[in-house]
């Protein structure tokens, strides 16, 4: 089986999110400043008025001025954004942690105490620290933002200034890949004891901080498990989880498992290796079962649809 871009589920899980989120932040903030231009041109033409959908606010809101409104709605999709950003990255590091039990792996070092943002999952994965120095500071600098947003109503601790100033973070900073064009690349002013004004830029960054980590923990994750631990994680998404991992191949257990592990988990093998893989890690028979069970009346494709059709009518 071959490895070299294989991701585990928790993976897969958060790179939809990153996405998603990407997504929705831009579309949110620039149809927010769609909304500031369109009533700047329009300045004679009295109040704002905004649709309320289907939500109970009456059938429509009016606003003399929306400069404040939409400023404030800004910090807040930043403010929400970097919280979710960093509880996808929570929830990857818990599934991550659940693999690496499935698969019975020795923990390289033991965790050690009050390992903040990767929860010392890199210690026990065995992460290489030289590869993740450019991504910790970063990630425990927006885990503490996070934590002022959600229990000091964004309200900048002692923490998180430290963090904003100390040299680690200032080099992560400049260290962090760019993007061509006039964008410079920067976090925002913290002061302890005042409101950090975070912007969209600073939750999607953040979101990149996560994804990164992420990145760099899975590749390690992957490598420790091998191909007959991959194998049974997708055994596992396709038949034992709840809810299962979204699968389109209905012929049998085995084309529905190694179908995963190549379009899913990007780790590409045969039906047979995926077979002697699964007997390794003594899921056969247990996946034939819970195959059976699913389709009792036999492989759920639509050519045996049909064939069950015609027998029936004859």
């Amino acid at each position: 089986m071959d490895l070299s871009e294989a991701i585990s589920e928790p993976f897969v899980q958060l790179i939809d999110f990153h996405n998603a989120f990407n997504r929705g932040v831009k579309v949110s903030f620039g149809a927010m400043n769609f909304l500031a231009e369109r009533t700047k041109e329009d300045v004679s033409a009295g109040p704002a008025v905004l649709p309320t959908g289907s939500e109970p606010w009456g059938r429509e809101t009016r606003w003399r001025d929306l400069d404040g409104p939409l400023k404030e709605a800004s910090v807040f999709i930043s403010e929400m954004g970097i919280t979710r950003a960093a509880a996808a990255f929570e929830n990857y590091l818990t599934n991550a942690k659940s693999e690496f039990d499935r698969a019975k792996l020795e923990p390289a070092r033991e965790k050690k105490e009050g390992a903040p943002a990767l929860q010392g999952f890199d210690a026990i994965l065995g992460s290489n620290g030289e590869a993740m120095q450019n991504l910790v500071p970063m990630a425990e600098f927006f885990d503490a933002a996070r934590n002022c947003v959600m229990h000091r109503s964004n309200c900048a601790s002692a923490q998180l200034e430290q963090l904003r100033q100390a040299p680690a973070t200032i080099a992560a900073l400049e260290r962090w890949p760019k993007r061509v064009g006039k964008w410079t690349l920067s976090l925002p002013r913290v002061v302890e004891g005042q409101a950090v004004e975070w912007q969209p830029r600073h939750a999607i960054l953040a979101s990149d901080v996560f994804y990164r980590c992420a990145r760099a923990l899975d590749r390690t994750l992957v490598d420790r498990m091998g191909a007959a631990s991959l194998t049974r994680m997708a055994a596992h998404w396709c038949f034992f989880a709840d809810p299962a991992a979204p699968c389109p191949a209905k012929l049998n257990p085995e084309t529905m498992v190694r179908r995963q592990l190549a379009n899913r988990y990007r780790s590409h093998t045969t039906v047979p290796e995926t077979v002697e893989l699964l007997k390794q890690t003594d899921m056969w028979d247990k996946v034939r079962k819970a195959w059976n069970k699913r389709f009792p009346d036999g492989p759920h494709t639509s050519a045996a649809r049909q064939q069950r059709v015609r027998q029936k009518r004859g």
